[in-house]
């Protein structure tokens, strides 16, 4: 993995032959303290290379969108990490569409926890494995039967293994607009849409874990979204089968581009993961690059308060030219 990564940082100080593309460099602090550089978006065959080294290993991640017409398209990448002090992690995923299903497939092998990387990954929205050493693979289908009801399907394994199956609603939200000075009044009056209301009901069942589930997710015309998502079940083996999901987004709340979301988790079931995790997260342009702040904590399953911050900077560097 090391040699991949020094391959890497060659080809993008010398320029790959055929390369096309912006590139970026990321600068990231994090406390507890580690730090990490890198580079982004070189375009090398066909795909997307980022690259990075930090005070605890290296990393390479190779990215690749493929088109299957006319049945649709798929998102593919791989990520190799080595650290210093010995293991790796290596994972990969695949998002896209096949006419109406939508698929969402993730897995990963590891041999050492994902925080060796990153001291935050235990308080992210989405459960992090948090395991030693070991495997995982995680998959989502979703099957779109019209345009107003969504079938959902999917799996966890390699910990804490579920199943999880259920359907989605949605509904636009509208209001009717006053009639304008002159209009006829035997006209039917017009509306306009404000905005998305979705909701869903299933069921998850596996180990330590038998429950109803229930969410809904309101979304305004301006991309701000509410999404809550419940489930509830009986104890098994001392897990409660409770758990609580929300977030709260607002797009270009601190200027154009920028980004805030708001999270809390509390899933005592899982017993892979931190079960109370919480956190901010801010994107905003700043000078020619993009600022992030992440704002991370909760509590272990230990009852242990664990809490840290994330400041990152991502400078573009522009077009490069193709090496004849």
């Amino acid at each position: 993995m090391q040699r991949l990564f020094l391959t890497a940082l060659s080809c993008a100080g010398l320029g790959c032959v055929g390369t096309v593309g912006a590139t970026n460099i990321d600068f990231g602090v994090t406390y507890p303290f580690t730090a990490r550089v890198g580079v982004s978006d070189w375009r090398v065959l066909s795909g997307s290379v980022a690259a990075g080294v930090s005070i605890r290993g290296v990393d390479v991640t190779y990215s690749r969108g493929l088109s299957l017409a006319p049945l649709g398209a798929l998102n593919t990448s791989l990520t190799g990490q080595v650290a210093w002090n010995g293991g790796f992690r290596v994972s990969s995923a695949a998002t896209g569409a096949l006419g109406p299903v939508a698929l969402n497939l993730s897995g990963a092998y590891f041999t050492t926890p994902a925080t060796t990387f990153d001291l935050l990954a235990g308080w992210t929205l989405a459960p992090t494995d948090l395991r030693a050493h070991g495997w995982q693979a995680d998959l989502n289908v979703r099957y779109r039967v019209n345009r107003q009801t969504v079938a959902v399907l999917g799996t966890e394994l390699g910990g804490q293994w579920n199943v999880y199956g259920g359907a989605e609603f949605r509904r636009d939200l509208t209001r009717t607009l006053p009639r304008a000075e002159g209009d006829d009044p035997e006209a039917p009056l017009e509306t306009e849409t404000t905005g998305t209301l979705a909701y869903r009901v299933g069921a998850r069942a596996g180990a330590d874990v038998l429950a109803a589930t229930a969410g809904v997710t309101y979304t305004t015309q301006a991309g701000r979204s509410l999404t809550l998502d419940a489930q509830y079940g009986p104890e098994r083996n001392g897990n409660s089968g409770l758990g609580v999901v929300a977030s709260v987004s607002f797009p270009e709340v601190l200027g154009e581009n920028s980004s805030l979301r708001v999270y809390t988790a509390y899933e005592p079931w899982r017993w892979n993961t931190n079960p109370l995790r919480a956190g901010v997260e801010v994107t905003r342009p700043v000078g020619p690059g993009t600022l992030k702040l992440d704002v991370r904590g909760g509590l272990t399953r230990d009852a242990q308060a664990g809490f840290g911050v994330a400041v990152g900077y991502l400078y573009p560097l522009g077009q490069s030219e193709s090496q004849p």
